[in-house]
């Protein structure tokens, strides 16, 4: 593991395999640095991968206080550390982090986006936000993966289901984080605006089984960065696997 120093002074945590062109890889919500180990390892073989820590998360630091601003300086540092102009590639929050990143002018030789979970234009939850800020500040961490979860659809009958998994500890534990993720696709669901001053080669990617909102998010994304191509992967939701997103990287990344 190594460390990079953000603009506020933040440590973030990131760990760096493989050999080749750098990629860049940004995780979603209720991830750190360990949930692309897998995807990592896939791409070892013909790239030098760079998985890091969100703040909050894994071994990273954390500000006193949120912006989306801190989060794109956190991944212009860990882009800075790999010494050269990389390759991206962010998934659903993540995406959507990167998407920031590029339009702020952050340094990308091509970035490759999967699901943003934007929703259409003016449906912003400024609702969810608040209760989201109020449950992390009271300490609720269960309240607050729960309340985050309706915002997926996830049922109630989903949500216990969950809850007896090995995994919900671990969903809990960076609950603190959630606020992070909805302020950023919050952002590109205002307006994508923004966007259009996002000058990089962008594949811009959606599960064929994620249904509409998916194909919609890619589509306003697309639409915004000039020359980027949309990409539909069949029989793919918005966990997409391994096996099926790294063929379609390697052929844009190369």
């Amino acid at each position: 593991m190594d460390t990079v120093r953000s603009a506020d002074g933040t440590m973030i945590a990131y760990e760096r395999s493989g050999a080749g062109p750098a990629v860049v890889l940004v995780a979603g919500a209720f991830c750190d640095r360990q949930w692309f180990n897998s995807l990592a390892a896939e791409l070892a073989a013909d790239f030098t991968v760079y998985s890091y820590d969100r703040r909050g998360r894994g071994d990273s630091g954390d500000g006193s206080a949120y912006s989306i601003g801190a989060e794109v300086e956190d991944l212009r540092a860990v882009i800075a550390a790999t010494g050269e102009v990389p390759l991206v590639y962010g998934l659903s929050s993540g995406a959507a982090l990167a998407l920031e990143a590029a339009a702020q002018g952050v340094p990308m030789r091509k970035l490759a986006v999967y699901e943003a979970p934007y929703m259409d234009e003016g449906q912003s939850d400024a609702a969810a936000l608040g209760d989201l800020w109020r449950l992390v500040a009271a300490g609720d961490k269960e309240g607050a993966v729960v309340r985050f979860l309706s915002l997926t659809g996830a049922s109630s009958h989903m949500v216990e289901e969950m809850k007896q998994s090995s995994d919900w500890p671990g969903m809990c534990a960076i609950a603190h984080t959630l606020p992070y993720d909805v302020a950023i696709c919050n952002h590109g669901s205002q307006s994508l605006d923004w966007l259009t001053s996002a000058a990089v080669p962008a594949l811009v990617m959606h599960g064929g089984d994620s249904g509409q909102w998916g194909r919609s998010s890619a589509a306003r994304i697309s639409e915004r960065i000039g020359g980027a191509k949309a990409l539909e992967i069949p029989g793919q939701a918005h966990g997409v696997s391994d096996d099926a997103i790294v063929p379609v990287l390697r052929e844009f990344f190369s």
